[in-house]
């Protein structure tokens, strides 16, 4: 059983239900969802709460303890991160400070090119062990991991052998999910996907993705729907799991018979969201 119930219920071939990103600091809704059933998390730091002492503290009301003893192991819900820096911008630092404070899983902007993929790919893993089989992308990471190791409930030995990428490495316990969201980052994609090893899920954007298109954010224009199953269909072609968001209750029930991965939900009404979705894959 992986401590990241996300990377579980991937292995399992299970739909994961997530949240959309919840605003960091944002600790009511945080605590809420800590006590549901959502398996996946994300913390918003790309558009407004870049902080990472909030992040730590957010990090902190998201784990359940009681599900964590009930298990065993795992970090249920497994808490990501959208951070702020796009891959284009290649900030490691961001990256490095994220998985620091705890993260399970990265989310990362404007995946629009395989230098980007990769570079954001080798911020996340740290230089692997002499000998090592999977040692490229060589990996960048700094040697800080104090807090991510005490948050994980793990030496600091025991997290270095599980802070890497799955599904690049198969005992890798972090997720990085790309997000592609523009017209550029589509015709991209194939490209990415076969060529940057690491890369554990991507995220069809319709917001920018819209945008991008000169749609003005109309991200349900038809249009945008045709290219959101396009970069699901890239991604199954390439066997890594596809996200999408919903805004509408029954829209869950819509992505889950598409064959999405990974069901993105807003939290203000999300329980009823969430409810649909678990009772259509038979786990509520």
């Amino acid at each position: 059983m992986k401590r990241n119930i996300v990377i579980q219920r991937l292995i399992e071939g299970k739909t994961v239900f997530s949240t959309l990103p919840i605003t960091n600091g944002d600790i009511s809704t945080l605590s809420a969802v800590a006590q549901s059933s959502f398996e996946m998390a994300i913390v918003e730091m790309e558009h407004q709460g870049f902080d990472f002492p909030a992040l730590r503290n957010s990090l902190q009301h998201l784990m359940s303890r009681r599900r964590v003893i009930a298990s065993g192991s795992v970090i249920d819900p497994a808490p990501f991160v959208r951070i702020p820096a796009s891959a284009r911008e290649q900030n490691q630092w961001i990256i490095k400070q994220t998985l620091d404070s705890g993260a399970m899983g990265l989310i990362v902007p404007h995946f629009d090119t395989v230098e980007g993929a990769e570079a954001t790919v080798r911020a996340a893993r740290y230089p692997q062990e002499r000998g090592s089989a999977r040692s490229q992308p060589e990996g960048l990471r700094g040697w800080g991991p104090f807090t991510a190791a005490d948050y994980w409930g793990l030496s600091l030995t025991e997290y270095y052998d599980c802070a890497d990428l799955w599904p690049l490495n198969p005992d890798g316990e972090i997720l990085l999910m790309g997000i592609c969201e523009t017209v550029a980052g589509v015709r991209a994609l194939p490209d990415i996907l076969k060529r940057v090893k690491g890369i554990g899920a991507i995220w069809a954007g319709q917001g920018d993705l819209s945008v991008s298109m000169g749609l003005r954010g109309d991200s349900a224009h038809p249009d945008v729907e045709k290219e959101v199953h396009n970069i699901l269909k890239i991604c199954h072609d390439h066997g890594v799991a596809c996200a999408t968001a919903v805004t509408r209750a029954g829209d869950v029930l819509a992505r889950v018979e598409q064959g999405f991965d990974i069901v993105l939900l807003p939290t203000p009404v999300s329980f009823e969201h969430l409810n649909r979705g678990m009772q259509k894959v038979g786990r509520a």
